[in-house]
């Protein structure tokens, strides 16, 4: 490396005794005043190292993360008294990078030796000290220096390190500068929120805003325009209560918000200094117009739409401060919700319920919230589907497969059975012997019967020969009563003999087993129901819906319908209703209800009396939001008297 005027200033300095502290003390007292630059405190603080140290050389380089485990250095300053030329620089700065790079990796301090002694001079040692932030490795400083031995050096390196420490104290003041700013910011911004919301109305919280504003930045003129159908409107002035709309500035201010709002981010235009990116023309033609002063305008916005825009003029050869620009758009993003707020609230009531159309409007058909939007026209589709389609409702309700016609075959008195001519599902004729009872003591009660009545009859003649008259009345009623008993006794006889009532299949009464089995009056013996014109082995059925209490009211003589069994549900049959059961029954459920007959337009060969299912009976058109509601409406009803 070479050697030249940093390490010439070093031993001058230390052959000057008293005056090296001083010249110190100056270095580090103007490393505590460096500026806010960071490679501008990074050279003073490598010069500072390198005179500390009486280094010939110095180079000092930010370290770039460039992924998880890589660290890029880049240089930011090199001290180098010779004359050298680019390349030659360029040279030494690789040297530099390849001797600080263990002690990157390592993260550590070293003095490491790249020389050893010329010319009986003392060897050549590299001192590097690592800048941190934080604990995070942010730079790395490195000066060459010549030291009688390896101790020597690790002593000027800890005086390098005490130098170094200077770093932490420069980003301590930066972050307690950086907060400073941001607390007087957020001061001011609180300042400008109570100036709004102080005030009443939006044109006096407009005013109070361009006051504070112009206040707080020492600005010439703060000026509020606002979104008024597609152009910009100027609402306020700073220190001015009236204004002409039509005078030239209005027209200019006008114009440079309108440049401002068409490309939704701050116009700045600086004669004296940098200009925004953007579009400036409106803006430069405002500052030649009003004495070449910079002009910085800032749009206001609500939920992403500029609604107004902000416009300050400051006087000339005032710069724009970058701070007073962030304070600027901190303001105007808190405030401008509360100054729409405020300008919605002064419109008219027409007016405010216009605007309310129109958003929901521009809402509703723009492009924006797609999928909301489907989602929402499925739902109010939906409903509109439910409300306005009207299929028919049907009535649903129980059934049972019931004989249309049937007869019970009853004792005619008591007695025994002695033949029994039919079995249940044997198909009968009306009049065919069914069954027969014994008659043997009614033949013998019969006998006896008629032998008393001529023997009375015997005795009343003797009476009448003898003219015993009451004798002979009273034979005669004896004799009567015998003759009576005698054609009970054979009408009984006669009834021994049990006809089919009518034609059609027995259905119950199994009595093969019973033959000779005692039997009381009016005991059901058998039952006939009746059968079809078309098969006499066929029953006659209908269906015997039970229908609820609560749906009665929806049943009618001549309403159609359909049913499905149980055992072929897949098959449905029509039916019309014939006749309604007006008593209610609970026996079936515990639930009351209705018995309704319904005759089957069409049946199947296996449909037999007592199969059951579940049947549909067409009431009227209703919407299915009815269908789906009307139960629960109709308890509600019930249970709170609604």
């Amino acid at each position: 490396m070479a050697s030249g005027i940093v390490e010439s200033k070093g031993q001058e300095s230390a052959q000057s005794g008293t005056s090296a502290a001083p010249s110190r003390s100056k270095m580090l007292q103007r490393l505590l005043d460096a500026s806010s630059s960071l490679p501008a405190f990074i050279h003073d603080l490598l010069t500072t190292q390198a005179v500390v140290v009486a280094g010939t050389e110095a180079a000092a380089f930010l370290l770039e993360r460039s992924g998880e485990d890589t660290m890029t250095m880049r240089s930011i300053a090199h001290i180098r008294p010779d004359e050298s030329d680019a390349e030659t620089r360029a040279a030494a700065l690789r040297a530099f990078q390849n001797i600080v790079q263990p002690c990157v990796a390592q993260g550590k301090d070293g003095a490491i030796e790249i020389g050893g002694a010329e010319d009986g001079g003392e060897p050549q040692f590299c001192l590097v000290t690592l800048l941190r932030s934080e604990g995070q490795l942010v730079a790395v400083s490195a000066v060459i220096t010549r030291a009688r031995d390896l101790d020597r050096a690790k002593q000027r390196l800890t005086s390098m390190q005490l130098v170094a420490g200077y770093f932490e104290l420069y980003t301590l003041r930066r972050y307690a500068e950086q907060a400073k700013s941001i607390a007087e910011r957020h001061q001011h911004v609180l300042q400008f929120a109570a100036a709004v919301a102080t005030s009443e109305g939006f044109d006096a919280a407009g005013m109070s805003l361009c006051n504070e504003l112009a206040t707080r930045m020492g600005a010439s003129r703060v000026s509020l325009g606002w979104q008024k159908g597609k152009r910009i409107r100027v609402k306020a002035l700073s220190h001015t209560e009236k204004f002409d709309k039509k005078q030239d500035l209005i027209v200019r201010l006008e114009e440079v918000m309108e440049e401002c709002a068409d490309q939704e981010e701050p116009v700045r235009y600086d004669p004296n200094g940098e200009n925004s990116p953007n579009v400036v023309r409106c803006a430069k033609a405002l500052s030649i117009s009003q004495g070449g002063g910079a002009v910085l305008s800032v749009p206001l916005r609500k939920k992403d739409e500029v609604v107004g825009v902000l416009t300050a003029e400051f006087p000339p050869q005032q710069p724009v401060n970058p701070a007073v620009e962030g304070a600027l758009v901190v303001a105007s993003e808190v405030l401008a919700p509360a100054l729409a707020d405020r300008h919605e609230n002064d419109r008219l009531i027409l007016v405010k319920v216009g605007h309310s159309v129109a958003n929901v409007a521009r809402a509703t058909f723009g492009p924006r919230y797609t999928l909301a939007k489907i989602i929402v026209l499925s739902v109010i589709g939906a409903l509109a589907f439910v409300t306005l389609y009207s299929p028919m409702y049907r009535l649903r309700a129980p059934f049972q497969l019931a004989a249309t016609q049937k007869r019970t075959v009853c004792a005619p008195f008591n007695g025994f059975i002695k033949a029994v001519h039919y079995k249940p599902g044997q198909a009968v004729k009306q009049g065919d012997l069914m069954v027969e009872l014994d008659t043997t003591q009614l033949q013998l009660q019969l006998s006896e019967a008629r032998h008393q009545a001529r023997a009375k009859l015997a005795e009343a003649r003797m009476y009448m020969r003898e003219n015993k008259i009451g004798q002979y009345n009273v034979a005669m009623a004896e004799a009567a009563e015998a003759e009576e008993r005698a054609n009970l006794l054979q009408d009984q006889i006669n009834q021994a003999r049990l006809t089919a009532p009518l034609s059609g299949v027995v259905l119950g009464g199994d009595l093969t087993d019973r033959q000779g089995a005692p039997v009381e009056l009016g005991q059901e013996l058998f039952v006939v129901a009746e059968a079809t014109s078309q098969r006499p082995d066929k029953i006659d059925i209908e269906a015997e819906i039970f229908v609820s209490e609560r749906d009665i009211q929806d049943v009618w003589i001549g309403q159609k319908g359909k049913l499905a069994t149980t055992s072929f549900p897949n098959r449905e049959f029509g039916f019309v209703v014939k006749r309604i059961i007006p008593l209610g029954d609970q026996a079936r459920s515990g639930e009351n209800n209705f018995r309704v007959y319904a005759q089957l337009e069409e049946r199947a060969d296996w449909m037999f009396p007592g199969m059951a299912g579940e049947s549909r009976l067409d009431v009227r058109e209703r919407s299915l939001a009815w269908q789906w509601t009307h139960r629960l409406i109709d308890w509600i009803r019930l249970k709170f008297w609604v």
